[in-house]
């Protein structure tokens, strides 16, 4: 975690010192708050890896409570604050807040108690559980996509359709389920027609390269100009205003561009060492619930880089997820933290198991 961590803040500086230097006069200023949230997620990592998974599994309907009032706390006005044509954030006096982040990590919890609570039904083969989990997830769903935010949407079917499957839930019932969602999807992107444009320059990024395949096209050339070992540190062009948001969402093209392939692999062999050392530990986990849970842990993380580097790469269209303890972004690397804590506290106990 905190080589990936290390990279970011390496890279939120190379990426973001011009911008910063011309909007804030200050070349370090997103590198000062990133650093600021690196203490916060570490004391929330401190915190969380203290903890008995039980108190999380206790508390997980409240802890899902709290992130539906969040949600709609956004889309009040004089509450929520609104940036980019996004109304995603939560301003405090002294910083601001992003719910979804939060809710990311209450579902986990959430569903990871409540699919275990109900296993012995689910292995009956009832449809019946499957009804309270995929209301909770419509109305977190539908606030979430009033912001809007599809892409963390998006996110969340996909998690919690991993967690429906491996808790034993019938294959066909959440294909059904899945049937739906993609038919949803489809009518919010055709109905809206920026997104509908998203998936235009998706298929050919060429055919607008001055608007909606702008931002593609860039990290394409990013990629391209890195080549095998990269231009060197701090040498990125893209940077200088031809990538938007490259020290967020596209922060993995500037480190193609500066690090090149060997650079992009190591990042990605770092994910892949986190998923496969997480992956141990869930299955070192016999009780259902730390199993499962530490599985939506490792997924919540791993699954996000995983849709940062497709969308980067131009795999899939663009969805505005951060990348995983890289992306500059306060909210995001406190959460990222508290749920490697809580993967932490997840494989503490299960070793206590394995020892009696």
């Amino acid at each position: 975690m905190y080589a990936l961590i290390a990279i970011g803040v390496v890279m939120i500086y190379s990426a973001s010192a011009v911008l910063a230097e011309l909007t804030y006069r200050q070349a370090a200023y997103f590198l000062w708050r990133q650093l600021f949230a690196i203490v916060v997620g570490t004391a929330a990592f401190s915190f969380c890896s203290s903890l008995h998974p039980e108190q999380a599994r206790r508390h997980s309907r409240l802890l899902i409570g709290i992130a539906i009032i969040f949600l709609v706390l956004v889309l009040l006005p004089y509450v929520g604050y609104s940036a980019g044509g996004a109304r995603r954030w939560l301003r405090f006096p002294f910083f601001s807040f992003q719910p979804v982040e939060y809710v990311k990590l209450a579902v986990c919890i959430y569903l990871a108690d409540y699919l275990t609570r109900k296993r012995k039904v689910i292995l009956e083969g009832s449809a019946i559980v499957f009804v309270p989990p995929s209301l909770l997830l419509l109305t977190v769903g539908c606030l979430i996509l009033a912001q809007p935010d599809l892409g963390s949407c998006f996110f969340l079917l996909m998690i919690s359709g991993i967690m429906f499957f491996l808790s034993g839930i019938r294959f066909w019932y959440i294909a059904l389920v899945g049937i739906f969602a993609a038919a949803g999807f489809v009518l919010l992107i055709v109905r809206a027609p920026y997104r509908l444009h998203r998936v235009i320059a998706y298929l050919d990024p060429w055919k607008d390269p001055q608007g909606n395949g702008f931002q593609i096209i860039q990290s394409f050339l990013a990629f391209g100009l890195g080549g095998f070992k990269g231009v060197g540190l701090g040498q990125s062009t893209q940077k200088l205003f031809y990538l938007p948001q490259s020290h967020t969402d596209f922060i993995f093209s500037i480190i193609g561009e500066e690090l090149g392939f060997v650079g992009t692999s190591f990042v990605v062999i770092l994910y892949l060492a986190f998923f496969i050392l997480g992956y141990r530990m869930a299955k070192r986990c016999r009780e259902p619930f730390l199993r499962l849970f530490a599985f939506s842990l490792v997924m919540l993380v791993v699954l996000e880089a995983l849709m940062n580097l497709l969308v980067a790469t131009g795999m899939i269209p663009t969805k505005g997820l951060p990348l995983p303890f890289i992306s500059y972004g306060g909210t995001a690397i406190v959460f990222h933290m508290a749920a490697v804590g809580l993967l932490v506290a997840v494989d503490r106990e299960a070793s206590r198991y394995a020892r009696e």
